[in-house]
């Protein structure tokens, strides 16, 4: 199964970036927008993994929810990578909690490293809205301005994507707390 390790958004925070995203779909660009119900900030990608290595590395995982403390996240600002000349993914960014995100991502390379599971040096903290097929200007995208209210988190999730014509499905297959002491 396809999987990775992600932040959920709460669901008024998706509607403001969702908003968004769906007065730049009427341009009609070669870009493939994010679906409301798959907003999420990754901290890591998985790839395929199978229910034995899912059991072999949940302990790590809950390892890394009991160091880290519930912490307080708000987006702002957009951006894209690898940049606006050569732009292929667009994203919203972090503006209150990115460092506890990358020390969060940092924790968990580490942990999944263990397991074999290839470490990524860095981590920049965002959430993909959009995925750009051909190249297109972005300019007058990245020019808007876009701020979501302060919202908790609470956990990590691992999720399943489900790959589908029509775009991936996203499954919750377990939740991890945070629940360390700051």
């Amino acid at each position: 199964m396809r999987t990775f390790l992600a932040i959920e958004v709460p669901e008024n925070v998706r509607k403001v970036i969702h908003d968004l995203t769906q007065v730049e779909a009427k341009k009609e660009l070669p870009i493939k927008w994010v679906a409301f119900e798959n907003l999420h900030i990754t901290l890591k990608f998985l790839g395929e993994i199978d229910e034995d290595k899912r059991v072999e590395i949940k302990p790590a995982i809950v390892e890394v929810g009991q160091r880290h403390s519930p912490f307080n996240l708000e987006l702002e600002g957009l951006g894209c990578f690898p940049n606006p000349r050569n732009p292929r993914v667009i994203w919203v960014g972090v503006k209150q909690g990115g460092d506890v995100l990358c020390a969060m991502a940092a924790d968990v390379e580490k942990e999944l490293a263990r397991f074999g599971f290839e470490e990524e040096t860095r981590f920049h903290p965002h959430l993909t809205i959009g995925r750009i097929k051909e190249f297109c200007r972005v300019d007058s995208i990245l020019a808007k301005s876009i701020s979501t209210s302060v919202f908790k988190v609470n956990s990590v999730v691992l999720f399943k994507s489900i790959l589908k014509p029509a775009g991936p499905i996203y499954e919750e297959l377990e939740r991890f707390a945070l629940c360390g002491h700051s």
